[in-house]
């Protein structure tokens, strides 16, 4: 079996998964010290936007359902493949699955490409430990494998397990949760903002003796909050709406 790759960053900041599309920019949003460019989420096969896609404010940020709509892996690797071997910042593909097959078949595809550096594996919604663990496992035998937990799933024993299964990274990514949409229903969605800082210093705290690298991977709109996450133990921070203002 071959061992990964190590996990390596010149600089602590990176855009997080769906906040800049499927390859790095000509230009920056932000005048910050990118270490490296996350994909938009990809799929194994294309999919379509959710039919109750919505966006919705509370005090201290919004909720986003989209579905994560995307054209899937081989039209993904065909359209931006050569961006990312021409990329001067290292590419980090965020594969999209609900089973370990799917991760699997991702990263054959993808493994080997020039200029691609790591997967980040965005793990479905309330997951269980071991489960998350075969998704990390399925994803290749040479590049990095980043392990992509919502908040409110992230607990000793899910870092611990993941860390077994060979995961190099944890990032903190966006909670879910819930609003009234106004026609007496509820829109389900990842929650974004200003308000989550607090909550991702907190689980840094939560899980300062892990034995994975952490990644603040939300909660971050100003470069003091970044660097206050650094500062609190995070090994890197990821950008998401913040690139849009």
């Amino acid at each position: 079996m071959t061992a990964r790759q190590s996990l390596d960053l010149s600089a602590p900041w990176l855009n997080a998964a769906g906040s800049l599309g499927y390859a790095p920019p000509a230009r920056w949003p932000l005048d910050l010290p990118w270490g490296g460019f996350v994909t938009r989420p990809i799929s194994r096969r294309p999919r379509s936007p959710a039919e109750n896609r919505g966006l919705l404010p509370f005090p201290g940020g919004w909720l986003m359902h989209t579905g994560w709509p995307n054209p899937g892996v081989r039209a993904v690797l065909k359209n931006f493949g050569p961006r990312w071997a021409r990329s001067a910042l290292p590419v980090w593909a965020h594969l999209l699955a609900s089973d370990p097959q799917e991760i699997y078949e991702m990263s054959r595809m993808l493994e080997g490409l020039e200029g691609l550096a790591a997967f980040q594996i965005g793990l479905p919604p309330g997951i269980q430990p071991d489960l998350a663990a075969e998704m990390i496992a399925a994803a290749g035998q040479e590049l990095p494998a980043v392990a992509v937990v919502a908040l409110n799933d992230c607990s000793t024993l899910m870092v611990e397990t993941l860390a077994r299964a060979g995961a190099a990274a944890l990032a903190l990514a966006p909670p879910r949760g819930a609003l009234p949409d106004g026609q007496g229903n509820y829109l389900t969605g990842r929650l974004y903002g200003p308000a989550l800082l607090p909550l991702v210093l907190h689980h840094l705290q939560l899980l300062r003796e892990s034995s994975l690298p952490l990644i603040a991977a939300c909660g971050v709109y100003s470069q003091a909050d970044g660097e206050a996450l650094l500062a609190a133990g995070a090994w890197a921070v990821q950008v998401d709406t913040w690139l849009w203002g």
